[in-house]
């Protein structure tokens, strides 16, 4: 009998399965997945123009009405709303990538790149280098650099954050992007 309950039922509105969520059964969610991903996939996939981040949003916009179910405002179709949580996600990607490449510009003291092969393909050098010199780096300096210039965090925010005094993060801000510097190659003009 409760084998029969929890097979989903045309009745079950998405109203339904995501009270039911939010009341920390999480089998619901995967009822909504079922449901909705294709359009998430398919809206994400539009709005991105590219596949693997079309795929990380739909799992992170489905990893987030785990976490804010019960503030659904109760309409039938969750959809409307599915599409705004990964409109959000990909304004958030998008933003971050920008911030990435302001960090990149001021790093290089570059000018926007022009859209030229030889320049995506200079830039993508740059990238692999920035890359490179990060990954050289210790975690705690890299966690800091990236969240400082790439994720548009404040000293004050990463501090509470990472539990550490302010000093400690402009501290490890600056030596990361001395370590940047020195391991990146002079721009000649």
């Amino acid at each position: 009998m409760n084998r029969a309950r929890a097979v989903e039922t045309p009745e079950q509105t998405d109203a339904d399965l995501l009270a039911i969520v939010a009341a920390g059964q999480l089998s619901a969610l995967g009822r909504l997945y079922d449901r909705h991903h294709a359009a998430v996939l398919r809206f994400a996939a539009r709005a991105s123009r590219n596949e693997a981040d079309a795929e990380d949003v739909t799992h992170t916009t489905f990893l987030t009405v785990a976490r804010i179910a019960g503030t659904y405002d109760g309409r039938p179709s969750c959809r409307p709303w599915l599409l705004g949580i990964a409109a959000r996600h990909l304004s958030e990607r998008r933003r971050a990538g920008a911030r990435f490449h302001r960090f990149l510009d001021r790093l290089f003291g570059a000018d926007p790149p022009t859209p030229a092969p030889e320049s995506a393909l200079e830039a993508r050098e740059a990238l692999h280098g920035v890359t490179a010199a990060l990954d050289a780096m210790s975690f705690e300096k890299r966690v800091v650099v990236l969240l400082f210039e790439v994720e548009g965090l404040s000293g004050e925010e990463i501090a509470g954050n990472l539990s550490i005094p302010v000093g400690t993060v402009w501290t490890r801000l600056h030596a990361a992007r001395k370590e940047l510097a020195a391991k990146l190659p002079e721009e000649t003009p």
